[in-house]
């Protein structure tokens, strides 16, 4: 193991899942020819509850007031490639929320807030790659936590 690794630690990303009408809302990120979808929500900081950092987070990028239901999901990402040194530990909740029309960005590093169906996800660049998860939920929760292993 290299120095760069026993520094390291995985970050925690909470992200909310929320169904409306038999689709997913998905935020859109990256740049130029790199983008990709992905739940909103984002990082946890220091002494922050998951619950609290993913209320936060959903407010931040779109102006939601979420109401945090239960831990559906965990997915670890780790980086491949020795040199990037990456490992987040995603954390995916059933969040609840008023939905009175499309949703909209307010942070810069959305470039757009959608409802996704079945087929969209199926089509999307997801990330980390769990859309085929995300289907199934549509159609029914899993009806406790589900560890979806590593996926980069």
């Amino acid at each position: 193991m290299t120095e760069q690794h026993e520094e390291r630690n995985p970050t925690l990303r909470v992200g909310g899942l929320l169904v409306h009408e038999g689709r997913i809302l998905m935020v859109e990120q990256g740049r130029d020819e790199d983008r990709y979808w992905l739940l909103p929500g984002g990082g946890v900081e220091f002494g922050e509850t998951l619950s609290d950092a993913l209320r936060r987070e959903l407010q931040e990028e779109l102006g939601l007031r979420v109401g945090v239901q239960r831990l559906v999901a965990i997915v670890e990402s780790i980086s491949p490639d020795p040199e990037y040194a990456k490992h987040v530990v995603h954390l995916i909740f059933e969040v609840s929320a008023p939905v009175d029309g499309p949703p909209e960005p307010h942070d810069d590093k959305v470039l757009s807030a959608r409802f996704l169906s079945e087929f969209e996800l199926q089509s999307a660049d997801v990330r980390p790659p769990v859309a085929e998860f995300l289907s199934a939920c549509v159609r029914e929760m899993p009806s406790s936590p589900q560890y979806l292993g590593r996926r980069w």
